[in-house]
This record gives C-alpha cells, sequence and structure tokens, in this order.
C-alpha cells in the first residue's frame, strides 16, 4: 500500500507526499519528530500550489465558503491515527493530489491549497494536544461521523470542560460536568478582555449551563462553535448576545433531559418550564427549541438543520444561510 502510494504520487510531482504516504511516514503517535516532518512537507507544497494556481488563475480569491474546507475530515484523520484507531480513518487519508499543469482548473488548486493549510492545522492542533484532549475532540467530533464507527469512543481520563485563552476568546471544550458553572465564572473573572466565548461539548449539566448561559449574557459577550454543540451546550451557546455559526461541519445537537441513571425526565416536569422560561429570556423560540428536545430519547440526537437555527432564534446569524435579530 504505501509503495504504491509514492509511485502515485512521484507520478504528479516527485518530492509532494499524499496524506496516505504520511501514514507511512509516522511511525506512531510518539513520533513527533515524524509529524514534523510531514507537517513541514504538507505546508511546503500548500504554497507550491497556492502560488501556482495564483499564478496561472491571476487571483487568490476562492470565497469564504472554503476556509474550512476538509478541515474536520483532516482532523478525525489526524486524530485517528494518533489513538490507534488507522483503520476507522483510513478512507479519510486516502485521496490524490492533482496536477499542477493545463488538466487541472486553477480554482481546484487554490481550494486544494485551502485544504492542505486545514491539514497543517489540524495537525499542529493535534501534536500540541494532551492524550486527553485528543480522545475528547474524537469522541465529539469524529466518532459517528465520516463512516468512523460510533462504537469507537475512547475513554478519556479528563472528559470534563477546559478553558484555554486566545486574544479575547475563550475556548471551552469538553463535558459540562457538575461544578462547571463555578469554574467558567472563575474562567471569566480572571479574564475581563474576553468579548467572546466558543463551545465545543457533548453536553452534561442542564443546570450549569444555564447558569454559564446567563453568566455570558450578564457581561454581553458573544457565543459561537468551534465544535460539535449537543445536549446542554445549546443553552450555554444561547447566553451570547450575538450567537454565530460560521461555515462549517459543526453541529448542534438536542435531546430529551435525563437522569444521571439515564431515564428521561417527563415532558411535564418544571425542569422543561424553567428551560422554556431560560430559552424565552435568552431571545430563543422555546416551542421550537423544546420540540427539538422532545424529538429525540437520551441515547440519540436531533440535529436540525442550520437554516432553522435562525428561525429558532438559536443563533442569531449562520454564515451564508440565515441571520436573526439577537435582541430578547
Amino acid at each position: 500500500m504505501c509503495a504504491r502510494s509514492i509511485n502515485l504520487t512521484i507520478s504528479v510531482k516527485a518530492w509532494l507526499p499524499s496524506v496516505l504516504l504520511l501514514a507511512c511516514l509516522i511511525a506512531g503517535p510518539a513520533k513527533s519528530d515524524s509529524w514534523d516532518a510531514a507537517i513541514t512537507k504538507v505546508e511546503k507544497s500548500a504554497a507550491e500550489y497556492f502560488d501556482y494556481a495564483v499564478e496561472v488563475g491571476g487571483t487568490s480569491w476562492v470565497g469564504t465558503m472554503y476556509n474550512g474546507y476538509m478541515s474536520q475530515e483532516h482532523e478525525c484523520a489526524i486524530l485517528g491515527r494518533m489513538l490507534d484507531q488507522s483503520d476507522a480513518i483510513r478512507h479519510l487519508e486516502e485521496f490524490e493530489y492533482p496536477p499542477m499543469d493545463s488538466r487541472s482548473d486553477p480554482h481546484d488548486l487554490l481550494i486544494f491549497a485551502i485544504s492542505l493549510e486545514n491539514w497543517v492545522a489540524a495537525a499542529r492542533r493535534a501534536t500540541s494536544a494532551t492524550e486527553d484532549q485528543r480522545k475528547n475532540r474524537w469522541n465529539l467530533d469524529c466518532v459517528g461521523k465520516f463512516a468512523i464507527a460510533p462504537t469507537l469512543f475512547l475513554e478519556s481520563g479528563r472528559p470534563e470542560a477546559e478553558f484555554q485563552v486566545e486574544a479575547q476568546q475563550l475556548h471551552v471544550y469538553g463535558d459540562i460536568d457538575a461544578g462547571f458553572a463555578e469554574r467558567f465564572e472563575k474562567a471569566l473573572d480572571a479574564n475581563t478582555g474576553i468579548t467572546e466565548v466558543t463551545l465545543g461539548s457533548g453536553g452534561g449539566s442542564v443546570r450549569d449551563a444555564i447558569l454559564a448561559g446567563l453568566m455570558i449574557r450578564a457581561r454581553n459577550l458573544d457565543t459561537t462553535i468551534y465544535g460539535n454543540c449537543y445536549s446542554a451546550c445549546p443553552l450555554v451557546f444561547l447566553g451570547g448576545t450575538k450567537r454565530v455559526v460560521w461555515a462549517a461541519p459543526y453541529r448542534f445537537g438536542f435531546h430529551q433531559v435525563y437522569t444521571r441513571e439515564g431515564i428521561p425526565i417527563p415532558f411535564d416536569d418544571e425542569l422543561y418550564t424553567l428551560v422554556a422560561k431560560y430559552i424565552a429570556v435568552m431571545g430563543g423560540d422555546p416551542s421550537l427549541v423544546l420540540a427539538w428536545m422532545y424529538s429525540a430519547p437520551p441515547s440519540e440526537m436531533f440535529e436540525p438543520d442550520p437554516s432553522d437555527l435562525c428561525t429558532a432564534k438559536v443563533a442569531t446569524f449562520v454564515q451564508r444561510i440565515c441571520s436573526a435579530n439577537s435582541s430578547p
């Protein structure tokens, strides 16, 4: 398999590796030097494709819709290889480099260059992450998607949400466990320059999610997602004054509230009344959001169409799709 990939690559451009060849170059998750070498080669490849496409096509503009092109597929392929799940992600690694000649459209080559740049960004993020952070992202954004079996969930030693500050953003990624709200408040207090909270979470405590959302609104912060946002996570997202969804493959997911034992809470329980009041105060449509929650049992997830996020006023802006009034 590896030798054949090398031959296919050489027929295009002698030094360029295919992503499948990278799988051969990288001996394992502990070989950081192998990943560094692969990142360097792909980065060089991306630059050459970009420069050639601009020279031939006369423009570097492809549109913002391609900013995240193939980013999640690349990330899942990289995480899978790092986490010893090579068989599950091999199909995500197998693609050819297009020829840099008249057979290729310059626009397509620009898109391919962006894809390679996104591979580099995903590889750098994965190599700098801890093993548990890799597992958490694999579980939330990869398992059950891109033909990766739902059974490939990996136990993490630290599934609870972690907080990372970058410029004026507070990145929140991981489970919303009991005590999340208190830790979230401390993170906000320690970083008073924050203007936006970015979210990626499989959900968890409804209480903590609502408290976190109220804190976000009280501080007039915006929210966006940079990972799938499921279960209780959309309640946190609703706290944003502006609630933005950029062009990305990440989705929102809703299901019935349940006890720690996994038993669904009855629809007439006062908890749903509390949730409905919170949604209304945040500016969302309680009837639509609760309908989404009711529609899926705890073991499943209802993922609304991105355009419906504006209809329900869960989001105030979904790139290239819709916008809604952000006022409560």
